[in-house]
């Protein structure tokens, strides 16, 4: 079983245990269907009693947590669910799922392997190793032309990517 990241904690909210969480993917709709998360590095799942989304935030209430004392010491924990349990939109991709995919120009040539992706608050970066050096690139429309992962290349148009791309 993969265990995903879907949130950190951020605070108690209210008297009964309920915690106010961090997001790490904007779209709630993936984690409709997670009716059981686990809490940092804990093995044994944790049942979710009722989750909320309001004002960019996600309110959970876990079946173990039912007082604001617990709920404080639940600060900054990581929330991770079951991979199985998230919905992933057709045109959405797990970050996990794409590191290590071959990038390469729309005629086909291998242009080198993706190893990270990043937000530094503008949007996703792409970091590509390329001949033993890591370049960035916007993970936008107009250079990121097609992803598959049957044949796990990210097919790139070579003229944009050569001019957005920055050394790291």
């Amino acid at each position: 079983m993969e265990k995903i990241l879907i949130a950190t904690i951020l605070r108690p909210q209210g008297l009964n245990g309920e915690l106010k969480c961090k997001l790490e993917n904007q779209n709630h709709e993936m984690i409709k269907d997670v009716n059981e998360v686990y809490l940092n590095d804990k093995q044994v799942p944790t049942k979710v009693i009722a989750k909320k989304y309001r004002n960019g935030y996600l309110y959970l209430q876990l079946s173990m947590c039912n007082t604001r004392e617990k709920a404080e010491l639940m600060r900054n924990f990581k929330v991770y669910a079951n991979r199985a349990n998230i919905s992933i939109p057709d045109d959405e991709y797990m970050i996990s799922d794409l590191i290590n995919m071959n990038v390469v120009s729309q005629d086909g040539l291998l242009i080198g392997k993706l190893v990270d992706v990043q937000n530094f608050g503008a949007g996703d970066i792409l970091i590509i190793e390329q001949y033993k050096r890591e370049y960035m690139v916007p993970f936008v429309r107009d250079i990121v032309k097609k992803i598959d992962g049957c044949t796990n290349t990210i097919t790139v148009d070579k003229t944009k990517y050569d001019e957005a791309k920055i050394c790291d």
